[in-house]
């Protein structure tokens, strides 16, 4: 997890990149569940581009400043991001992806954890 203290202005940041397109990834979260792809949606913010899940949000199209990916805890699974001992635990504390954004948020290259943001 984050220590949030620590990261406070990091992720005020990003809340407010998110406030500007939660109902974009909402829309993406509904699309996974719904064309069955996974149940447990991730999304991924980091300012650098990543090697994970699929861009939906590019920073320089928007003038902003966070990426943002969309995955699944398949593939965070499959790249022992989430090891397989850790996921009974992780999709216990998961919430409902349509009224919770899951993000794995990459703040500085060494910091990165999940968070959960309500659409609302």
């Amino acid at each position: 997890m984050i220590n949030l203290e620590d990261k406070k202005e990091e992720l005020q940041n990003l809340e407010q990149n998110l406030a500007i397109y939660k109902e974009s990834i909402r829309e993406v979260a509904e699309e996974i569940l719904n064309g069955k792809v996974s149940k447990y949606p991730v999304f991924i913010a980091s300012r650098e581009e990543v090697n994970l899940g699929r861009m939906i949000i590019d920073k320089e199209e928007l003038a902003l400043e966070w990426n943002i990916f969309a995955s699944t805890l398949e593939e965070f699974v499959r790249r022992n991001i989430v090891p397989e001992s850790k996921l009974e635990a992780f999709r216990q504390h998961y919430k409902n992806p349509l009224a919770h954004i899951c993000l794995f948020t990459i703040i500085d290259g060494q910091t990165a954890g999940f968070i959960f943001i309500p659409y609302e």
